[in-house]
């Protein structure tokens, strides 16, 4: 290795060195020079130093993107055909790259214009015939499409790509993922040849971070962009959609149908999508003009604008606050099975998982779950689709982003408490991550390793407090000015930063060095003392970081000083490890509450006691002030000044959360307090409005008071409440006391659809049931996804080792076998543990069969089918 790499170096002296002296030096001005293939030579020993992530370099540039597109079912493939519109992007170029991942590229031509174009803007105008080149010519290999154009074509000219190819997504060598997004094959086929009768045959594509190069061949880069047109060919029973707007639908020979869909301004390939389906298409009131729909299975159409009804308003809002209106053709959301992540952004076209958004009117009064997911999603419209992070390293300019809109949407449509609520539920998140990293990351190991709580909660957090530190009309105005300036362009945080500082005229580079560009956050020791001689307040501020990894942070935050009959506000800014503040008060304050907005990231130390806590949860109004009193006092829930503060929050707290976790918190008191305990929670259980409440208080009756008479009749009669998360709690109770009653319960709860009722049934059944209750498990299916699925397997697989035919055995098996074909591999791996199961239970059934009466045997062939099944299924 070291001679080989001797004899490079060797060679490579000699290509590099001087020409003789009298050799006549070329004129430059007649020279086009071309671009070559590099030799990188790989030092003997591995450079240690972490891998520098930058901006991916565009040597071209495509404008648009034309795609021609159908399908082979029966082979989960796609056949193509991409005419790529392109030219170069500052450098003259000879060759042009494409990423296009697994594909057969069966040819490529490349088209020019006999006249060059001149810029006009930032567009070209392309005149004449295009005409097609013959030295053109490719190579294909690693993934990678190398096409060499024939000649150099500087940046006023354009030229055109025609690629036919076939795309393979489950032909992929090495499909990754990450927690994020579990799998980045970028085109899906779910139950492509109808072998589960339980789901709809669909295709849906997913593209980032860069998959989209798997259905088509582009540049897969966040730091392009480009306008894009898709002629889509399917069986006319199909609904089909994708960016932009529907221009025409074309009835075509065998019963097909083209639909053609365009794309008018400029996006990153990585927001490319399709979706194909027996979708039922909800249109919903427009805005300004613009469609708004839904795309989602029949059994779900009339939920649909439940489910997404307050699309419409949240447009209307981003829009107004932004100054930017909505800017693209249209809107609409389809729901998807076997989805690989949450939801996507793609171009006004957001796709979401079902089991993010699916639910039946009596579950979305119990909580509609679908609002954050479809506000986060169309804040992405404007941050990410209208503005990209140029390179993943800047992701949380789309991410932190879209999770901050879900604050800004809940604070607009329910209020601060609601909003708060959220943040709280989101900070916690980050913070029990205990992960670390620099918000915006140039040393990653992975583009994957992105998608984190520092991108998501982190970054929604840092947003909060950029929005305290500059005020809410510059907040606004900041996000108006950098939305405006770099519309339809990729972007780093110093586009954001410096938007900011036109607008506020201040220096934000120790705002943003210290969250966006540094990790960790601060650790405060905040002590406070009455200096009665001189009448003030001592607060005493100690940053307790370590400094070799975290920075030294400069914090303006709020403090509230509470008297008997008044709050006093006043603003301070910790700078130094240690920093002294006074505050002028005529006496002893009733309570000083540090960081009075909680806007703040930060683990804090601030001692105070239980008449503190117990007056700020009575006295200080938000959200967070009562839920940080209440998680401090939970220690001493048998205190009974304690245990009366949570009495009264469990009962008459505004907030369900909180109520809930009062209710959590005094479950676990002592058996002194059994009396008032049962009396509270009955009075929760019959008086509150939240069926999450009511379930929780319902759920304590039944634990701490297992066999009480008033209890059992409470219970009994919950199966009348409107709420799935109430019955589902009283029909557990009541299989562990009384599991045929049970059974009869649960069989009046059949035709309910709610996936928590739905598993509640099903393991009811699978402890207590037999063959007369396949048929429910049957017709749930199409009901349950995401995890929920897992449990319902195994739940199906007890209920088939309980069945006394054969036959029914075998009908469990084939349906399991049926859920697994097509689906996730999560849910694959689910149904190979239900067989798993079935197969050891059957097992059991038999030798006891066999041991009870000689010569007897369950079914040979049920035992050698899940045998099978279970193995082809764990491959």
């Amino acid at each position: 290795m070291t001679t080989r790499l001797l004899m490079m170096l060797m060679a490579a002296a000699l290509f590099t060195a001087p020409a003789c002296r009298n050799k006549k030096l070329a004129d430059s001005r007649n020279v086009r020079t071309e671009q070559l293939d590099t030799v990188h030579i790989v030092a003997a020993k591995p450079d240690s130093r972490p891998v520098y992530r930058g901006t991916n370099p565009l040597p071209n540039d495509i404008i648009h993107t034309r795609l021609e597109v159908s399908f082979d079912w029966q082979r989960s493939r796609l056949n193509g055909t991409a005419t790529l519109q392109v030219r170069p992007y500052f450098y003259p170029v000879n060759n042009l790259v494409l990423n296009a991942k697994g594909m057969e590229i069966k040819s490529v031509d490349i088209l020019e214009l006999p006249v060059m174009m001149e810029a006009t803007g930032a567009t070209l105008a392309v005149t004449g015939d295009w005409r097609r080149r013959d030295d053109a010519s490719f190579k294909y290999d690693n993934d990678s499409l190398r096409i060499y154009l024939g000649r150099i074509f500087d940046r006023r000219e354009v030229y055109q790509a025609v690629i036919s190819y076939v795309a393979k997504p489950d032909e992929l060598q090495s499909p990754g993922g990450s927690a994020a997004i579990t799998e980045d094959k970028g085109l899906y086929f779910i139950n492509p040849r109808a072998e589960n009768p339980f789901r709809m045959p669909q295709i849906w594509t997913q593209g980032e971070t860069q998959s989209s190069s798997v259905w088509f061949p582009t540049i897969d880069s966040p730091n392009e962009k480009m306008t894009q047109e898709i002629f889509i060919t399917v069986d006319d029973k199909y609904t089909t959609l994708s960016n932009g707007q529907l221009v025409s639908s074309e009835k075509k020979p065998g019963g097909l149908r083209t639909d053609h869909w365009k794309l008018e301004r400029p996006h990153a390939p990585y927001l490319a999508m399709m979706a194909v389906g027996q979708f039922e298409k909800i249109v919903d009131e427009p805005w300004n003009g613009k469609e708004i729909s839904y795309y989602v299975e029949k059994e779900y159409a009339p939920f649909a604008r439940a489910i997404f009804g307050e699309t419409k308003q949240m447009i209307d809002f981003y829009s107004k606050a932004l100054n930017f209106p909505y800017p693209w053709e249209k809107y609409s959301q389809v729901v998807v099975r076997e989805y690989v992540s949450g939801a996507m952004e793609n171009t006004s076209a957001t796709l979401h998982g079902d089991f993010m958004v699916y639910q039946t009117d009596r579950e979305i009064s119990d909580r509609l779950k679908s609002t954050a997911v479809v506000a986060h999603e169309l804040f992405h419209q404007w941050f990410g689709n209208v503005v990209t992070c140029e390179s993943w390293s800047n992701l949380p300019l789309n991410e932190s982003f879209a999770t901050y809109g879900e604050y800004l949407w809940y604070e607009n449509r329910y209020g601060r408490e609601a909003a708060d609520e959220h943040l709280w539920y989101s900070r916690q998140g980050y913070v029990n991550s205990r992960q670390e990293a620099d918000m915006i990351r140039y040393h990653y190991r992975d583009k994957e390793e992105m998608f984190d709580v520092i991108s998501y909660n982190k970054g929604g957090q840092v947003m909060h407090m950029l929005r305290k530190a500059v005020g809410d009309e510059a907040f606004f105005a900041g996000l108006s000015k950098y939305i405006n300036d770099n519309q339809f362009k990729p972007v780093e945080i110093h586009h954001l930063r410096l938007a900011f500082e036109a607008v506020t005229g201040r220096d934000l580079n120790w705002f943003f060095n210290q969250w966006f560009l540094s990790s960790g956050r601060p650790s405060l020791r905040i002590r406070k003392q009455y200096d009665e001689p001189n009448r003030r307040i001592v607060l005493i501020a100690e940053q307790r970081q370590d400094l070799s990894k975290t920075p030294l942070y400069r914090l303006p935050l709020l403090v509230d000083v509470y008297s008997a009959d008044s709050v006093r506000r006043v603003p301070i800014v910790i700078k130094q490890r240690l920093d002294t503040f006074f505050i002028p008060f005529s006496s002893w304050p009733q309570f000083v509450n540090f960081d009075s907005e909680r806007q703040l990231i930060a683990d804090l130390d601030y001692e105070r006691s239980t008449k503190d806590l117990v007056f700020q949860y009575q006295r200080c109004p938000l959200f967070i002030d009562r839920m940080d009193a209440l998680e401090k006092l939970a220690p001493l829930i048998n205190d009974s000044l304690v245990f009366q503060v949570f009495r009264a929050a469990a009962l008459s707290d505004k907030n369900a959360t909180i109520r809930q976790y009062a209710i959590s918190r005094l479950e676990k008191t002592s058996p002194s307090y059994a009396h008032d305990l049962k009396d509270l929670l009955i009075q929760s259980f019959q008086s509150d409005e939240s069926g999450m409440v009511r379930g929780l208080a319902l759920g304590a009756l039944n634990r701490r008071f297992l066999n009480d008479p008033q209890v059992i009749s409470i219970s009994d009669g919950a199966f009348r409440d409107r709420s799935y998360i109430v019955n589902a709690e009283a029909l557990t109770y009541q299989a562990r006391r009384d599991p045929s009653q049970a059974v009869k319960s649960a069989m009046s709860l059949q035709k309910e659809k709610g996936r928590d009722i739905i598993i509640a049934v099903a393991a009811v059944y699978a402890n207590h049931g037999g063959d007369g209750h396949i048929g429910y498990f049957r017709e749930s299916i199409p009901y349950v996804s995401g995890t929920d699925m897992m449990n319902f397997c195994m739940y199906y697989a007890r209920l088939g080792a309980r069945c006394g035919m054969p036959g029914s055995v075998l009908t469990v098996a084939s349906d399991l076998e049926a859920i697994g074909k097509g689906a996730s591999r999560y849910t694959r791996m689910g149904v190979s543990r239900a067989l798993k199961e079935l197969l050891a239970l059957y097992d059991q059934k038999e030798a006891a069969l066999r041991h009870k009466t000689e010569g007897s045997k369950a079914s040979p062939e049920a035992s050698r089918h899940l045998q099978e099944t279970s193995d082809v299924l764990a491959k």
